[in-house]
C-alpha cells in the first residue's frame, strides 16, 4: 500500500495508484485497467505480471502467456512468505548471462603445443586469475603467434596462479618459452586453450579477452511447474521448508476458495484446516514440515511492507529482463 493514503479507502486502488505512478515520471504511460483480464486484453503485452488473484486466474492467464510467448510472472506475499514465479516462454535469449563487464588480461607469452599455455596477467586491481574453467576467450593485437587473432572463441581451462619459487619481482619462465628466456610477473597466471602446436612461435603483446555469447533458455508454464517444482536453495536443509511453503500456497488458495477469506491470525483451527486441504491436495514429491505450514497459515492475512517491497523488488528487476 505505498501509493494509497487514508482519503483513498472506499475507492478504486488501480485508479487511485496510477494517478500516484504517473507523477513519479511523465515520460511513461500509466494506465489503469479495471475490466475483465480477457485474451484480447492480454495479447497486447510484452509481459503480465499478477499478484494477489486466485489460482484459477494465475493458471487460466500462465497457460495463455505460454502460448502465445507472453512472459509471466506471479507475484506473491502472504505474512512473512513470499511467491515468484517467472516463466518467459519455450526461447528465451539472455544476451548478457554474467553480471559486470567481461574481463580481459594482458598476455606475457604462448607455448606451442597441445593444448597451448597462456601466462597472462590482470589489470592492476586484480587479484589472481580471472577466468573461469570453459570461458569462452579471443586474441587480439598478439605479435608472432598471430593465427590466434583472428580465431572464432576458445574455451580455457584455469591452472591457476604461476608457481612462485622466489621472492623477487620478476621470474624466469623457461619451462614454458622453450630455449627461450622470458620475464613473469609474480601475479601471472596460466591458461589452457586448443592447440597451438602448427602455430607460428610466439613474439610479444596480445590481450585475452572473455566473450559472453547469447544462452536461450526454455520456461515451463505455471500448471507444470506446480505439479514439478524447481526451487533452488542455497543449502540442502532449506529445501523441506521451500517445498512446504510452495504447496502451503496452494493450500492457501483452496481455503480461501472454500471459506472466502484467508485465515484468522494464530487461529489454529483455520490453520489445521489449510494443513487437511494441503494433504488433500495428492501425495507431495517430499515430507512436509506441518510446522511451517501451521506458521505460514497462522501470519498469511498480514500484508508487511518490508516483505512486499523485497517480492516487488525481485519481480521488478524480472520485469526488466
Amino acid at each position: 500500500q505505498f501509493l494509497l493514503r487514508e482519503n483513498d479507502v472506499d475507492q478504486n486502488r488501480a485508479e487511485v495508484s496510477q494517478r500516484v505512478l504517473a507523477e513519479l515520471n511523465p515520460r511513461v504511460a500509466v494506465a489503469a485497467h479495471t475490466g475483465e483480464l480477457s485474451e484480447a486484453f492480454l495479447a497486447s503485452f510484452q509481459v503480465v505480471v499478477l499478484t494477489e488473484s486466485p489460482l484459477e486466474e494465475q493458471l487460466r492467464i500462465g497457460d495463455f502467456c505460454h502460448a502465445q510467448g507472453i512472459c509471466f510472472i506471479v507475484a506473491d506475499t502472504k505474512g512473512l512468505a513470499g511467491q515468484l514465479f517467472c516463466d518467459f516462454g519455450e526461447h528465451f535469449v539472455i544476451d548478457d548471462p554474467a553480471e559486470g563487464d567481461p574481463v580481459y588480461a594482458t598476455v606475457q607469452h604462448i607455448s606451442q603445443g597441445n593444448p597451448g599455455v597462456v601466462t597472462c596477467v590482470g589489470t592492476e586491481d586484480s587479484q589472481g586469475h580471472l577466468f573461469s574453467d570453459g570461458d569462452l576467450v579471443t586474441f587480439s593485437g598478439v605479435q608472432g603467434m598471430m593465427e590466434l587473432n583472428n580465431q572464432e572463441p576458445v574455451p580455457v581451462r584455469v591452472l591457476g596462479e604461476f608457481p612462485r619459487g622466489s621472492q623477487l619481482p620478476w621470474l624466469r619462465d623457461r619451462e614454458l618459452a622453450g630455449d627461450h628466456d622470458i620475464l613473469v610477473s609474480p601475479d601471472a597466471f596460466r591458461l589452457e586453450i586448443g592447440d597451438t602446436s602448427s602455430f607460428s612461435p610466439y613474439h610479444c603483446g596480445g590481450l585475452i579477452s572473455q566473450v559472453r555469447l547469447p544462452q536461450v533458455h526454455s520456461y515451463e508454464s505455471l500448471r507444470w511447474a506446480l505439479a514439478e517444482p524447481k526451487i533452488r536453495v542455497s543449502s540442502p536443509e532449506e529445501l523441506s521448508r521451500s517445498l512446504s511453503l510452495h504447496a502451503a500456497f496452494q493450500a492457501l488458495h483452496a481455503f480461501y476458495k472454500e471459506q472466502g477469506r484467508l485465515p484468522r491470525p494464530r487461529a489454529l483451527a483455520d490453520a489445521e484446516r489449510v494443513l487437511e486441504l494441503l494433504q488433500s491436495l495428492g501425495p507431495q514429491q517430499h515430507p512436509l514440515d506441518e510446522d511451517v505450514v501451521r506458521a505460514f497459515a497462522s501470519v498469511s492475512a498480514g500484508d508487511l511492507c518490508p516483505v512486499s517491497a523485497v517480492v516487488g523488488a525481485m519481480a521488478a528487476q524480472e520485469v526488466l529482463k
